[in-house]
């Protein structure tokens, strides 16, 4: 089968996607733009040449890059094209998939209001947009998000079209236990955002307790990281780790994440990120911390508003505001945090290769239909 996978900014989302469909029977092309292929090499290793490159050039508009995909599965007969990022120039995406009315198509969904309920406004661009995003999800063949909790969501928005969840992450065993201490090591990863995470909750515990280490893993451009940075240093050097950079290199993301007692994801749950189009974490919009979470096998601290997939609840310690998280964090010791990573260990193993294949047959059993 010969499938097509395209992505042009998020290359840790979209490498699992590859090992997914990176089995017998599979022929593999990849539609990406050089900063991806980069980046893609360097996780694959001796592994990338097996699978053929399509690399948009740096100046290369995304409709010249849709046409030369359109020749690409023209030319190598592929029966699958894979979306897994779609965030603007919808419209020649929609374009390629009109070219292509016998092609089988996948669209991750990555915030579903923002593609499903976009107005226009009274510029011509705002109207291209609208009309693209309409059209893309119109010829789309199926739809996937990558939590679980928003298929039911997405399912209302697709209406007879199939909705996967295959994860933006697989879990593959690390050797990363980190001993107990009463010096708890979190970690929030990510870029420093105040549309995505809550950063006064994190001071809100540090004042209330010098008992913690918390790693501000992520990087950022913006005033608002910035102010963030300095606030670690005015008040909290001794008890936080921050990065003054624009991204974390992903060598240094994973060892971290390998050192943490808990990923702590002190989400904005109600957010509007796409313009004043408000999203939900967990219900319309997924939180790329879940990835985190399946892929180091790390139990995990989260707010009771925000929706986590059944499957990892049992690794995660549930707080309605920094009272009640202390208290969870005061309570444990070896044994209960040893429990604790147990269960991240088994949740985390629900999301292997093997298994996430075996969950959707439609899309990674050879020769089958993807809906």
């Amino acid at each position: 089968m010969e499938v097509g996978i395209q992505e042009t900014e998020h290359y840790e989302g979209v490498f699992p996607v590859i090992q997914l469909f990176d089995q017998p029977g599979y022929t593999i092309t990849l539609f990406v733009d050089a900063k991806i292929e980069k980046n893609l090499r360097d996780l694959l290793a001796e592994k990338a040449d097996r699978y053929r490159w399509i690399v948009k050039e740096k100046q290369e508009s995304t409709f010249s890059f849709c046409r030369r995909i359109n020749r690409a599965i023209q030319e190598h007969q592929i029966t699958l094209l894979y979306l897994n990022t779609v965030s603007k120039h919808h419209i020649a995406y929609a374009w390629l998939l009109g070219q292509q009315p016998l092609l089988k198509s996948i669209l991750t969904v990555h915030d579903v209001n923002c593609l499903f309920k976009d107005k226009p406004g009274v510029s011509l661009r705002s109207w291209i947009r609208y009309w693209g995003k309409k059209l893309l999800t119109k010829r789309a063949g199926a739809f996937n998000t990558v939590s679980d909790t928003v298929v039911p969501y997405l399912s209302v928005q697709a209406g007879d079209r199939a909705v996967y969840s295959i994860p933006g992450a697989v879990h593959q065993p690390r050797n990363n236990t980190s001993p107990y201490s009463t010096a708890l090591r979190l970690v929030i990863p990510g870029t420093i955002d105040e549309k995505r995470r809550d950063y006064t909750q994190v001071f809100q515990l540090l004042d209330k307790s010098k008992a913690y280490a918390v790693v501000l893993l992520g990087g950022g451009n913006a005033e608002y990281a910035k102010d963030i940075w300095n606030t670690c240093k005015l008040h909290y050097a001794e008890q936080t780790e921050w990065f003054e950079e624009q991204e974390v290199r992903q060598a240094v993301f994973d060892a971290a994440l390998d050192r943490a007692h808990f990923i702590w994801i002190p989400s904005v749950v109600n957010t509007k990120i796409c313009g004043d189009i408000p999203e939900v974490y967990g219900l319309t919009k997924s939180s790329g911390n879940i990835f985190d979470i399946i892929k180091h096998g790390k139990p995990f601290l989260y707010p009771e508003s925000l929706v986590i997939p059944a499957a990892l609840k049992p690794a995660g310690l549930q707080y309605a505001n920094m009272d009640a998280l202390l208290q969870k964090l005061q309570a444990l010791d070896s044994k209960a945090y040893a429990q604790l990573d147990a269960a991240a260990k088994i949740a985390a193993g629900q999301y292997s290769i093997e298994l996430i294949r075996q969950r959707f047959p439609a899309v990674f059993g050879t020769g089958l239909s993807p809906g």
